[in-house]
C-alpha cells in the first residue's frame, strides 16, 4: 500500500479545506495517509521525522500544504531539503523560490517590488496601478490607485514605512470581466472556473467574488501551457494559475484553493483526478 504524508497547519485556522479534502481523496484511492502539523518536523540521528516515530523518508509521497509559521519556515525547509525531492509533491526549492510573485513576473503586468515607497512610486505614471503585499491571501491589502502620489501614499502604508516589501503593479482592465483560476495536478489541468469581481475590482471569493464556469480562449490556453511547462520542469505537482485576460496575475503552489469551488460550479468532485494525476501507475 503506498503511503503519503501531508504536512499542514493542523492547529491554526486553515485558508481552505485541502488539509481534509486531499487526505480523504488519497484514502479513498487506497493510500495509507498520515497528516502532521508543519511544526512536528524535526531531525534526530540524521533522520527527518514528522512527529514521534514518523520517519519522513518512509513515505512514497510527501505533500507540504502551505508554508506554516514564518518563524519556523527556514528551519523546516532546510530539514525537508534533505529528502529525495522527487518524493515531494512540491519540491522545497519551489516553495522557497517560486511561490512568489517575483518568480513569475515575466508573465505579469508591469511589476515593481521593494521596501522604499518613494523608489517604487517613481516608477508610476498617471495611469491606474495596484499596490499589494508580496505575500498574502484573500485579496487583503490590495488597493487600486491612480497616479504617482496616490501610489506613494498606498506604498507607504503597504511597506510599513520601509519595514516590509510590497508590489506596485500596473492595473489590468481585463480583471473587470473576471479572473480565471486553473488548477493543475502533474501533467493535467484539472479544471478552470471564472471568478467575477465582487464589491470592487478584486475577484477573491472572500471579497464577494462570484464563481462561474469558464472556458479559456486561445491566448489564455497558450499562456497557461507555457506556465504549465515551467511547473513541470520544476517538478511542481499541484498549482493554481490565475489569469485576467491574457495576463498572469498569480501562481499559487503552496496550498491553492479551488477544488471545492470547482465542485460547486460544475456539480461534481475533482478530488480523485488530483490523486490520479499525482500517483504513478506503479504505486
Amino acid at each position: 500500500m503506498p503511503r503519503i504524508l501531508f504536512l499542514a497547519s493542523t492547529t491554526a485556522l486553515a485558508h481552505n479545506d485541502n488539509h481534509e479534502r486531499l487526505p480523504a481523496a488519497f484514502r479513498a484511492a487506497g493510500w495509507d495517509v498520515t497528516v502532521r502539523d508543519h511544526d512536528e518536523v524535526y531531525i534526530s540521528g540524521g533522520r527527518v521525522f514528522a512527529g514521534a516515530g514518523t520517519t519522513v523518508e518512509d513515505f512514497n509521497r510527501v505533500w507540504v500544504l502551505g508554508l506554516g509559521r514564518a518563524a519556523t519556515f527556514l528551519d523546516r525547509m532546510q530539514l525537508l531539503e534533505r529528502l529525495p525531492q522527487s518524493a515531494l509533491v512540491t519540491p522545497i526549492h519551489a516553495l522557497v523560490y517560486q511561490h512568489a510573485k517575483y518568480a513569475w513576473s515575466h508573465y505579469m503586468p508591469e511589476t515593481h517590488g521593494g521596501l522604499d515607497a518613494d523608489v517604487l512610486a517613481a516608477c508610476a505614471d498617471d495611469g491606474d496601478w495596484v499596490v499589494k503585499p508580496t505575500a498574502g491571501s484573500f485579496g487583503r491589502g490590495v488597493v487600486r490607485v491612480r497616479g504617482r502620489e496616490a501610489a506613494r501614499a498606498a506604498l507607504q502604508e503597504a511597506t510599513g514605512k520601509g519595514t516590509r516589501y510590497a508590489l506596485l503593479q500596473r492595473y489590468v482592465p481585463a480583471i473587470e470581466a473576471g479572473e480565471t483560476r486553473s488548477l493543475i495536478a502533474g501533467a493535467t489541468v484539472i479544471g478552470t472556473y471564472l471568478r467575477l469581481p465582487g464589491r470592487d475590482f478584486r475577484t477573491n471569493l472572500s471579497q464577494e467574488g462570484r464563481p462561474e464556469p469558464a472556458t479559456l480562449d486561445p491566448k489564455q490556453r497558450a499562456l497557461l501551457a507555457r506556465i504549465h511547462e515551467e511547473l513541470q520542469i520544476a517538478g511542481i505537482g499541484f498549482a493554481a494559475v490565475d489569469l485576467a485576460g491574457d495576463q498572469l496575475m498569480e501562481v499559487n503552489l503552496a496550498n491553492p484553493g479551488g477544488l471545492g469551488t470547482l465542485q460547486q460550479v460544475y456539480g461534481r468532485s475533482f478530488d480523485a483526478a488530483v490523486v490520479e494525476a499525482l500517483a504513478p501507475p506503479t504505486q
